[in-house]
């Protein structure tokens, strides 16, 4: 326990230093305090540090240009080490102890057992969970994030699949490559179910567990079926092991990485492996030639000299300019309030991101911001765009399934 305590004081301590507060007491009328639930320590710290650094920058930036009208934003900071217990005291410190008007949640698992105690407190939420199960107001009402869901962007993978498939004589084949949890487990009726309605066939699922030291079973186990396409839940520290597995074996399967395993670092770490590889994603890589990338890229170059940028870290800046405006627009209704900031999110029709991401909408009835993305490949080390944006249609077959 007194570890634990230790390690969120640094963690707050780090924060406010970041944003430029006192660490004495703030007046509460011209702080907004935000909470972010994350992992810097567990199986997906990797990812998490990126995230969390350009939530704190993106942070640093709107208040260094003019806060929440007026008003300064604080980030309040937790690791939870990517453990649900650790997760669920986290989230209740930062709702009945800091008085967060929001929080950011990283963990699918988490945020799954916290469904129902969110509903009940009342507490907006930006997921980096991008499951469908959070895009229905009727059952999650305080439930947001700034990307298309996993499933979508799964049913996207499999629209390009068929689209460019040559053979006339087959279909072509896909297996799925997840850890045993929540978040791996997410996407698997969805795309299952969509890849037997536009023919894509699906072979065995093989299991890859954190933390990934090798995956040569697995992947002999799928060179069986010998799949055109290998589709990767996981991330970046996990899924590289599998690239650098695939590639020592001679697989010729071509793999597509889902959202959090395809980033800048799957590259360092993959050792070149991860070229030839595709990924599904909506967020620019970072240094992408789009309007809002200036600011991030000047920031990240000012505050992390020769630190690697990634579109991990640009999704933590989508997350924030999301807040962001939403705060501003609850603030201008005189309703800085959970349900004040639900009904600004609410208002969301093709908010504007810069490039950096989809253009994002939310309405009373569907919390789905985007159902586009884009299809990219490692080539020569660099994430480079290989289709336009491939856009779903909005209807109710996958809605919060």
């Amino acid at each position: 326990m007194k570890k634990r305590t230790i390690g969120f004081a640094v963690v707050a301590l780090f924060v406010a230093l970041s944003l430029g507060f006192s660490t004495g007491s703030a007046v509460a009328a011209d702080v907004i305090k935000w909470g972010v639930l994350i992992d810097l320590s567990g199986p997906t710290s990797d990812w998490g540090k990126n995230q969390v650094k350009g939530q704190l920058d993106a942070a640093r930036w709107v208040n260094e240009h003019g806060g929440i009208n007026g008003k300064k934003l604080e980030l309040i900071v937790i690791d939870d080490g990517y453990k649900v217990p650790r997760g669920v005291a986290g989230y209740n410190r930062l709702v009945d102890s800091e008085k967060v008007l929001g929080l950011y949640i990283q963990s699918t698992g988490t945020t799954m057992t916290l469904i129902k105690k969110i509903v009940d407190d009342g507490v907006v939420t930006i997921a980096a969970s991008f499951t469908s199960k959070f895009q229905n107001p009727a059952k999650t009402p305080f439930s947001f994030f700034v990307s298309p869901s996993y499933g979508t962007m799964g049913r996207i993978a499999l629209k390009w699949i068929k689209d460019t498939w040559k053979d006339p004589n087959r279909n072509p084949k896909i297996c799925y490559l997840y850890p045993d949890n929540k978040y791996g487990r997410d996407i698997l009726d969805v795309c299952k179910d969509y890849a037997k309605k536009i023919g894509v066939d699906v072979g065995p699922d093989q299991v890859i567990n954190w933390p990934t030291k090798d995956a040569t079973a697995q992947l002999m186990n799928m060179k069986r079926y010998n799949p055109d396409y290998a589709y990767i839940t996981s991330t970046a520290m996990n899924g590289a092991v599998i690239l650098k597995n695939a590639k020592a074996l001679g697989i010729e399967t071509k793999f597509i990485s889902n959202i959090r395993n395809f980033e800048e670092t799957l590259i360092d770490l993959s050792g070149g492996a991860a070229n030839g590889t595709y990924g599904v994603h909506p967020i620019a890589p970072y240094g992408a030639d789009v309007p809002g990338m200036k600011k991030v890229v000047e920031c990240h170059e000012k505050w992390h000299s020769g630190a690697m940028g990634t579109n991990v870290y640009v999704e933590g800046w989508v997350n924030i300019l999301g807040v962001a405006h939403a705060l501003r627009l609850a603030d201008k209704a005189g309703k800085l309030t959970p349900v004040g900031i639900r009904e600004a999110f609410e208002q969301f029709k093709d908010f504007d991101t810069g490039g950096l991401g989809p253009p994002l909408t939310f309405t009373k009835t569907d919390h789905r911001a985007s159902m586009a993305a884009k299809i990219y490949e490692v080539k020569n080390d660099k994430i480079v765009p290989i289709s336009d944006w491939i856009e779903l249609p909005r209807d109710m077959t996958y809605f919060g399934k």
